[in-house]
């Protein structure tokens, strides 16, 4: 009997993942124009002996569609249709199909490049420092990398205002919006093939992969619960700055859970007066729809969702921490909706 029932649970798994793949790839295809979603399910039937052994996962019952869809609700508040999903952890937090999809190619791509890397590591061991890769060649690793992502999930931004970044040659602040996890991989990706050095919590450095990276390239790390850190991380970026090359930050500090504009602080305009170079404002829209603050990846692709407007250049010269800051929110706010500015 028990043998019976084990063989039930694989063949239901089976069957789970074979609706899975064939939704994801549904997915795809319909992204491109067309529109082939098969009319399959995905329920979570109740396993009693599982579930007394294991931690609840919830399955929801699947729409026609495996891709995320909006719609207003009775009182007029956005709803959210996640296709098929699972709530991980006490949170909730959703991860759907397309999710899954761009979880995993996106994490075998990091891993090609892991390996490049640090193959190149042991090679320029070997050769005595010969091929070693510099702190720029693996930040534009990091740039392929969140272009690729993007643009293999059907998210590549819309960009406007290129023309006001300033030439190459002139090291620049970049200052953004801060509402979705997809706001990094956007402006390490499309800024006109600029490559962007980052802030980045100290903890990131002991994620497998991701803590190599971030630590080859040198990016800017940060302990938000020490002071001492905080005051380090502006030495940093300012001594990242003077080597010519370009950072990004979000004044903001954190991430808003609800996609709304916040406060700024004050040590983004320390750094761009401390150090001379130009503040570049960036506003980004649309990526809170695409990658929620309660997903754990993209819950659908962003094409014709998810834009970037790169505002003119601000000069530090002759301006106090204040200015600076008013006139960087000023020109953020400007490119977003009302309803995306929190009221002070």
């Amino acid at each position: 009997a028990v043998d019976c029932h084990e063989m039930a649970i694989a063949t239901r798994m089976h069957g789970m993942t074979l609706r899975m793949s064939l939704l994801a790839l549904s997915l795809c295809v319909q992204s491109y124009g067309f529109n082939i979603a098969p009319s399959l399910s995905l329920r979570a039937r109740p396993l009693s002996h599982v579930s007394a052994r294991r931690p609840p996962l919830v399955m929801t019952s699947a729409s026609q569609s495996s891709s995320a869809t909006t719609k207003k609700d009775k009182g007029g508040a956005l709803a959210v249709n996640y296709g098929p999903h699972i709530k991980i952890g006490k949170k909730g937090t959703i991860l759907n199909l397309w999710g899954l999809w761009v979880c995993i190619y996106a994490m075998f791509f990091a891993i090609i490049g892991f390996l490049y890397l640090k193959m190149r590591q042991i090679v320029s061991i070997l050769l005595l420092g010969f091929l070693k890769p510099t702190p720029e060649h693996c930040c534009w690793i990091m740039h392929k990398w969140c272009n690729m992502v993007l643009r293999l999930g059907f998210s590549a931004p819309k960009v406007e205002g290129l023309d006001n970044l300033p030439s190459k040659d002139e090291t620049v602040l970049v200052c953004a919006n801060h509402m979705s996890w997809y706001d990094v991989p956007v402006l390490h990706g499309f800024l006109g093939g600029r490559l962007l050095w980052s802030f980045a919590k100290a903890e990131l450095v002991k994620v497998p992969v991701l803590g190599t990276y971030m630590m080859s390239a040198e990016h800017i790390l940060i302990s938000r619960l020490s002071r001492k850190s905080q005051l380090e991380s502006l030495k940093s970026a300012i001594k990242t700055l003077s080597l010519k090359r370009d950072v990004f930050i979000f004044p903001e500090g954190t991430r808003s859970l609800d996609g709304k504009l916040r406060d700024f602080k004050g040590g983004a305009f320390t750094i761009a007066r401390k150090s001379g170079c130009k503040i570049v404002p960036v506003t980004i829209l649309g990526n809170d729809n695409v990658f929620p603050s309660n997903a754990l990846m993209p819950i659908r692709p962003g094409k014709g969702d998810m834009k970037m407007v790169v505002h003119p250049a601000i000069d530090p010269e002759g301006k106090t921490d204040e200015e600076l800051m008013e006139a960087t929110r000023i020109a953020i706010a400007s490119a977003l909706p009302n309803d995306k500015i929190a009221a002070e």
